[in-house]
């Protein structure tokens, strides 16, 4: 008896499971921020014909686009007067301190992103912007590092840096964390 081939049961079944299917990788900062504020992604980019829609995240990505939208954003804070003013080192966010740049007690800026972060770790943050802000840093990073450049005495002197460390409890709070 001649061997036949594949019914097309056998063809169409897997197929059409394949097509059901679908994976919406976020990996931008903006999709971020509309995730922890509640923005259902499921609901949001699984197309109509989807039957098994899924979500998936690119931290790293998601982090490099953070920290591109925070320098780009801090830096027209400052009207480009510095090389730049975010980056980052693996889940370490480092920040130049904006008073560095204005005459501002160093310490009112790391008091303000203190506060930031430990308000997005009780969950209370204040509004949008401040809970996309502090809770992208707060489920991103591990830590912020915040750089405040001090000019030596009537500016003839060569200043100084120092590096302030806040740490975001990240890896408490979520130990499989993106």
């Amino acid at each position: 008896m001649p061997k036949s081939g594949p019914t097309l049961i056998q063809i169409s079944l897997p197929l059409a499971l394949a097509l059901a299917c679908s994976n919406h990788e976020v990996d931008t900062a903006d999709e971020w921020c509309e995730q922890i504020t509640g923005v259902d992604l499921y609901e949001k980019y699984a197309p109509f014909w989807a039957v098994l829609p899924s979500v998936s995240f690119s931290g790293e990505a998601i982090r490099d686009d953070f920290v591109a939208n925070l320098n780009q954003a801090l830096m027209e804070k400052v009207d480009g007067r510095a090389d730049r003013m975010a980056w980052r080192d693996g889940t370490q966010l480092h920040i130049e301190n904006l008073s560095s740049l204005f005459e501002v007690d160093p310490q009112e800026i790391i008091g303000e992103w203190r506060a930031g972060i430990d308000r997005a770790n009780r969950f209370e943050t204040l509004d949008l912007a401040d809970e996309c802000l502090f809770g992208s840093v707060v489920s991103l990073f591990d830590g912020v590092k915040i750089h405040s450049f001090e000019q030596g005495e009537f500016h003839l002197s060569p200043g100084t840096t120092t590096v302030t460390e806040l740490d975001t409890e990240r890896r408490e709070r979520l130990p499989d964390a993106i």
